[in-house]
């Protein structure tokens, strides 16, 4: 009698607070709105804490005085009578202990019982009904007893219901009446917070902040994968400094041995141990892997059950296990020697090829040790994706892992394994890998050569692509003009990016020559291509040298909408700290800074300089030049000249330690211009010296058509010309250097270079520092003041200041070309003088007769060149 009564109280009372219990306040408080439902229902699979938080929830009805009836169901309440027996039991026991006595019923039915003896309790004072492991009891009574409670509506009654399945009841109703309580599994996880105070409650064990996010994702919130984990980390201190305990840990696989696994049918058991080899489930596959028909059929008995299965976003019914449970799986099926387990990898492989999902039976062809398959896969459906995505990572840890003999039977990996090393400039890596292939090439019986000659792939032009790559990034330019050109008007062949990068990469080094016109057109050419196929790395690169074509010519508008376009195309697919996302940044704070809005132009030049991280892919030397000299030249600007000297000094080092000779040779030209631009000439006529010595390798290197070196290291030279007394024959090679761009179209330069000779001449219109910097502030296309074109002639000039005086620019006239001068638009100009739009058209074609020019950007450049 002693033992049944213990019995009886052990179902009929909450468990005492275990050690290391916490108060999680975004689910205890909601004891406050437990009342207001006729439901609450709490699921999720075991040891997510189902019990502690109605266990915590009865203690804070009850210290408020609400009548409390607590029932754990077990293993015999199966059938319906036994069960409303136990709870008729459990409030009979609760009214007892709160000293009140309920008279005799006269139903006989024990459903109709209950639900008068709730009737009762209930008509008195407000009544929270706790039912706890509610799945022991649905199996036979199938929602029975809960749905003739709900029927009756028992005023003042809310029953709050634990399962480890959602229980058979119709909830439909409650839901759009607002009557039910819903906290599904996903809220019983904790967060990173709550997870670091468990450990500190619950054992001797203190992790740092980082130790406890790491935990919290090694969990991913799982309550009793926490105190499991605690357990085996007090076990054995610092542990998980080294690793974390894995699934199949002896804790957790009895656990999941005896809360999970125990009782399921056979059939269940084998799907769970064959699909554990897989990080995503659905029907068809599971299907393929298991070479069954009913995948459809376990997937939802086991969501419905919740045995550790997650359904993931979207709605095409994609699953997961938990990932705890996944390695308990794995464990399991690893000790099952009768299965092979290459093969059913190789058929998850076969699975997502034909379902286009390759990345996937890559992973699944090297876990079925069957590399060389792995390799054929790369290359024939991977390409497109590595390219599009720049999952370089990926591609380098699988070359990694194919044998030699494998990779060096696929010549178009080899090319793309050269395209990574080139990316982290790697270049002797690079042209190793390159030789290795002609090798391979020149054996005409090799399995590389014979591949090749099967897929039509172009080898000795790729050779000569690559090198021509190599002289771009790696900045030897002569060296890559020489390979384009080896290249002609050949055609290479269309496999994986092959006409398209050499257009692509012919661009670049066309607008490195100062052919701006062939750059925009095989540039806009490549872009068409890039955005076909998807390829979001090749689209964005080519804007990125389309943008810097049109800056070259000083078309701000348009370069900021191209650099604007690659800029959204590289955060919506890459990376925040990216090269992708840095190089159109970079070209936007150029657009920035022409407008004076230094801080914006900070801010993106700061976004694209690269991090101290060694994976980080440096890409075209203009990503780290133009943020670099742009950001030193605004720090000066600005009064912070000790900011501008350490980041030239960092950029600088960092050249000189990657060997990045161009970058080393430009940052060296823009020192000495510093020196002579900030009024010091000595400085300037040191790092003048100390540029002389780089002149012979530069002169290797770039050939007199590499406009953005020679002209920038022309300016300085001219500048140091002029401090040792030769002024005539720095203003004449001024005078050249003008003509030469105005006659390439590149009418920034020209102006800049205008604007110098101006200034070397005595004509400076007596600017601050400060303003100087806001009308022309980088070398180059980056030192050039906002929307130039050439000046107009000297015999323009003279014809127009002979004229009568209706060529004078009235007062308003002047105010209109001001305000063109700072980029204002026609619709702003009016706003800002406060007159009609049409007015201020009238003005413009007024003052643009008088000026003899065409367009306002002629406008203003005849205005910042005339005397």
């Amino acid at each position: 009698m002693l033992q049944q009564s213990s019995l009886i109280n052990r179902h009929m009372s909450p468990p005492r607070a275990s050690h290391g219990v916490i108060n999680r306040p975004r689910l205890t408080t909601l004891s406050n709105l437990l009342l207001q439902h006729r439901l609450c229902l709490v699921h999720a699979p075991a040891g997510s804490g189902k019990t502690t938080l109605l266990a915590q929830w009865y203690a804070a009805l009850k210290e408020t005085g609400v009548t409390t009836v607590w029932y754990s169901t077990n293993e015999t309440d199966g059938d319906p009578l036994g069960f409303a027996d136990g709870l008729i039991k459990a409030v009979e026991t609760s009214v007892h202990r709160n000293g009140a006595a309920i008279a005799p019923l006269d139903q006989q039915d024990a459903l109709a019982s209950l639900v008068a003896i709730l009737m009762r309790c209930a008509s008195l004072t407000p009544l929270a009904l706790f039912i706890d492991d509610y799945h022991l009891a649905e199996g036979g009574d199938g929602g029975e007893t809960i749905n003739r409670v709900l029927a009756a509506c028992v005023p003042q009654l809310t029953i709050v219901l634990a399962s480890r399945n959602r229980p058979p009841i119709a909830i439909g109703r409650l839901r759009v009446s607002g009557e039910i309580l819903e906290v599904p599994v996903e809220e019983l996880f904790f967060d990173e917070t709550e997870t670091e105070a468990f450990f500190q409650a619950s054992s001797d064990i203190s992790l740092t902040a980082e130790e406890s996010r790491q935990m919290h994702g090694y969990t991913e919130g799982w309550a009793a994968g926490l105190r499991l984990a605690s357990l085996v980390l007090g076990r054995t201190p610092g542990a998980f400094t080294e690793t974390p305990p894995t699934g199949s840990h002896r804790a957790f696989a009895e656990y999941f041995l005896e809360e999970v696994i125990s009782g399921l049918p056979e059939r269940i058991y084998h799907f769970l141990t064959r699909t554990s080899i897989l990080d995503a489930l659905n029907a068809s596959l599971c299907d393929a892997v298991t070479e069954g028909d009913d995948g459809n059929e376990i997937l939802t008995f086991l969501e419905e059950a919740q045995l550790f299965v997650v359904a993931l976003p979207g709605s095409h019914r994609w699953y997961k296990y938990h990932h705890l449970f996944q390695e308990f799986l794995q464990a399991r099926l690893y000790a099952q020697p009768q299965i092979a387990l290459t093969e059913l990898h190789s058929r998850a492989a076969r699975w997502f090829i034909e379902n286009g999902s390759p990345t996937d039976a890559v992973r699944h062809a090297f876990l079925a040790r069957r590399p060389d398959w792995a390799a054929e896969m790369i290359e024939s459906y991977c390409v497109f994706d590595y390219l599009s995505h720049g999952r370089f990572e990926v591609f380098s840890r699988w070359m990694q892992q194919l044998p030699r003999d494998a990779r060096e039977e696929r010549p178009l990996l080899l090319f793309l394994h050269v395209w990574r090393s080139i990316n982290m400039r790697r270049f002797l890596q690079a042209e190793q890998t390159l030789a290795t292939i002609e090798t391979l090439a020149a054996d005409k019986t090799s399995r590389m050569s014979i591949i090749a000659r099967e897929t039509g792939l172009d080898v000795e032009g790729r050779l000569h692509l690559m090198r021509a790559l190599i002289g771009a990034y790696g900045g030897n330019l002569a060296n890559g003009l020489s390979h384009i050109n080896a290249l002609g008007d050949r055609r290479l062949d269309q496999l994986a990016f092959g006409q398209v990068d050499l257009d692509s990469i012919h661009s670049y080094l066309a607008l490195q020559a100062g052919d701006l016109a062939r750059a925009e057109k095989l540039t806009r050419y490549a872009k068409g291509v890039y955005d076909e196929m998807g390829v979001h790395w090749g689209g964005l690169h080519s804007r990125s040298i389309t943008a810097m074509c049109y800056l070259a010519r000083g078309m701000m508008r348009e370069a900021e909408n191209v650099a604007d376009d690659a800029l959204h195309i590289a955060c919506k697919h890459f990376g925040e700290h990216s090269y992708m996302v840095a190089l159109p940044s970079a070209l936007l704070g150029v657009v920035a800074l022409d407008r004076g809005e230094f801080d914006k132009a900070e801010q993106l030049w700061r976004r694209a300089i690269p991090s101290d991280n060694t994976n980080d892919v440096s890409g075209l030397c203009e990503r780290i030049l133009i943020s670099t000299i742009g950001l030193a030249r605004v720090y000066d600007a600005t009064g912070r000249s000790d900011e501008a000297t350490n980041i030239l000094v960092r950029a600088s080092r960092r050249a000189y330690e990657t060997e990045d000779f161009r970058l080393e040779f430009q940052l060296a030209t823009e020192r000495a211009n510093r020196g002579f631009r900030l009024g010091n000439p000595s400085e300037g006529l040191r790092e003048w010296e100390r540029l002389s010595l780089h002149l012979p390798e530069a002169m290797r290197r770039f050939p007199p058509s590499a406009w953005q070196l020679w002209e920038a290291y022309y300016v300085v030279e001219a500048r140091a010309m002029t401090e040792t007394g030769r002024k005539e024959a720095a203003l004449s090679n001024l005078v050249r250097l003008e003509a030469r761009a105005t006659r390439e179209g590149r009418m920034l330069s020209a102006a800049q270079v205008a604007r110098l000779i101006k200034q070397l001449n005595g004509s400076d219109d007596g600017l601050s520092l400060g303003q100087s910097e806001q009308r022309h502030t980088l070398n180059a296309y980056l030192d050039i003041p906002r929307e130039s074109f050439p000046p107009a002639s000297t015999h323009q000039r003279t014809a127009r200041s002979s004229n009568s005086e209706l060529d004078v620019l009235t007062r308003r006239e002047e105010e209109v070309l001001e305000l063109m001068r700072w980029g204002l638009s026609n619709s702003e100009i009016a706003r800002k003088l406060g007159i009609n739009l049409n007015t201020v058209k009238s003005h413009s074609k007024n003052l643009f007769a008088k000026l003899g020019v065409k367009n306002r950007t002629q406008a203003v450049v005849w205005n910042l060149n005339s005397p």
